[in-house]
């Protein structure tokens, strides 16, 4: 499994969390805002989910500007990978 596979089980995971849905039915072209409905105060949460799951700082703002969970996961990749 790649780091970006492992992301978006973890943003799956959250997502079905906060929002009560089912995690088979999101998948990397999930959309925060568009498909979940995402407020601010949500996106700190997956914020500190990742940040719990990777123990490395996630910004915030970094990730509000991401659409999908691929693009979240692509962020978090370079952040691991350094």
């Amino acid at each position: 499994m790649t780091i970006q596979e492992e992301v978006i089980e973890v943003l799956k995971n959250k997502a079905a969390k906060l929002f009560g849905v089912d995690p088979n039915t999101l998948g990397p072209e999930t959309r925060f805002i568009d498909d979940l409905g995402c407020k601010s105060v949500n996106i700190v949460q997956f914020s500190a989910a990742l940040e719990d799951e990777y123990e490395l700082e996630v910004s915030y703002m970094e990730l509000a500007r991401k659409k999908t969970f691929q693009e979240a996961a692509d962020y978090m990749a370079s952040l691991i990978e350094g």
